[in-house]
């Protein structure tokens, strides 16, 4: 009796958590399911560890999402495999719930090999049941292998169409910036000669948050694109995030807001930060993974102000002015997590001070921060803005395989040209 109490709780526990699981993963992906999120997690470092020895890693990490993929598949099916033997175990060896052979025993191994003719449909028809009760449960294994077949089929056919769209605009926007991670070639492409924009960067802009707010829905519908490790670092998603990232570094803050005030205060640039800083955020959520606190050493502060710099420089020698030249208004950090310049400080009360009104009038506090506030001068704005997204991008980077530093080695590995030379 306290056998068959034991086998039919923990059986009805595993296949309650296998359906709930192939529920939450397939048909409800807005849910976070409890095993196979679990199952990725364990598996890609599994994987990782593995490729520290294996002749070519890049092979074993390339693969390593077809593989979660046929893991799960047949972790679901082993669960409701092992579930549903352990409902039966305890009455094969009644004759009067099963009819048996006489060299069947009721040994574990018959109680699986009864779930798996019924879950895989195979039909032999040796081992039967013969109580109502059992032959329902024999009913609802083998319409559970079929859906879960289906299921599976479903599942396969939404991660790798998703996967490869996702690919392909990585490696187009990668096009853009000529394979340069600075993103300053795609700036020039919309650059006129006479210094204006083409209208058609905002228009871009605009396709880019909103290409990173699909990307964020599929990663939190689909965790396991997570774990896609593209032969190419190009195809990678870190590398189109590092390349947004450098974007918005190059338009909100290297350029001068009162020279440049119709790109730096556009909506579709304030668009593309907020949509980047809200996806990072959701990934982090999503993929579980801790943003460590970046270095606030004396080193870190010099590689910041060195980029920040360097992006100056890049803009100067096209013609523009930079924030260095002329910034009476630095624009404030919209990246949540920043640690803003104006709101830093609190009062005695805990409550943070009113910041000042910039030049349009407006009062900080009650309208549109983007508009409103202004940093306490541009680099510091610069620094906030990759404080508060390099620990969320370099999480990222832990799950895809590559390392920031081999995102940023990629430059001019596919787009480059050989042999020629030329200047705007």
């Amino acid at each position: 009796m306290l056998l068959t109490i034991i086998c039919t709780l923990v059986g009805a526990t595993i296949l309650a958590l296998t359906y709930f699981d192939i529920w939450a993963t397939v048909l409800h992906p807005g849910i976070e399911s409890p095993l196979s999120n679990r199952f990725h997690r364990l598996s890609w470092r599994l994987l990782r560890v593995g490729s520290r020895v294996f002749p070519r890693p890049e092979w074993l990490l390339h693969a390593g999402l077809p593989l979660l993929v046929a893991g799960l598949i047949s972790l679901w099916l082993l669960l409701l495999l092992c579930g549903f033997a352990l409902l039966y175990y305890p009455w094969l060896g009644d004759p009067g719930a099963f009819d048996t052979p006489p060299d069947v025993t009721g040994t574990w191994f018959d109680a699986l090999y009864v779930s798996g003719t019924t879950l895989f449909t195979l039909g032999y028809g040796d081992i039967t049941p013969l109580t109502k009760w059992l032959r329902t449960l024999a009913l609802i294994e083998a319409g559970s292998g079929m859906a879960t077949v289906s299921l599976a089929v479903a599942y396969v056919l939404a991660v790798y169409p998703t996967l490869s769209r996702l690919n392909i605009r990585a490696t187009a926007l990668d096009a853009e910036v000529a394979g340069q991670v600075s993103g300053l070639p795609l700036l020039r492409r919309y650059l006129l000669d006479d210094g204006r924009w083409n209208s058609g960067l905002e228009d871009r802009l605009r396709e880019l948050a909103l290409e990173l707010l699909e990307l964020t829905e599929n990663h939190e519908a689909h965790p396991i694109l997570y774990y896609s490790h593209p032969p190419r670092v190009q195809q990678s998603i870190l590398r189109m995030l590092l390349i947004v990232q450098r974007l918005i570094g190059l338009l909100r803050y290297g350029l001068s807001p009162e020279r440049h005030g119709d790109l730096v205060q556009n909506p579709q640039i304030l668009l593309l930060e907020q949509s980047f800083s809200y996806s990072l955020r959701r990934l982090a959520v999503s993929l579980h993974a801790a943003a460590n606190a970046p270095d606030s050493d004396t080193a870190a502060q010099e590689d910041f102000n060195d980029s920040f710099a360097r992006i100056c420089e890049e803009l100067e020698a096209l013609g523009m002015v930079s924030a260095r030249q002329l910034n009476e208004h630095p624009v404030p950090v919209l990246a949540q997590g920043a640690q803003h310049p104006d709101l830093a400080d609190t009062g005695s009360d805990g409550q943070a001070p009113v910041a000042e009104p910039t030049a349009n009038g407006h009062h900080a506090t009650t309208h549109d921060p983007a508009l409103d506030l202004a940093s306490t001068s541009p680099v510091d704005a610069y620094i906030a803005f990759r404080r508060a997204t390099d620990p969320h991008i370099a999480a990222y980077a832990v799950a895809s395989g590559y390392s920031i530093a081999e995102a940023l080695r990629g430059d001019n590995a596919v787009w480059g040209v050989e042999g020629e030379k030329g200047s705007r």
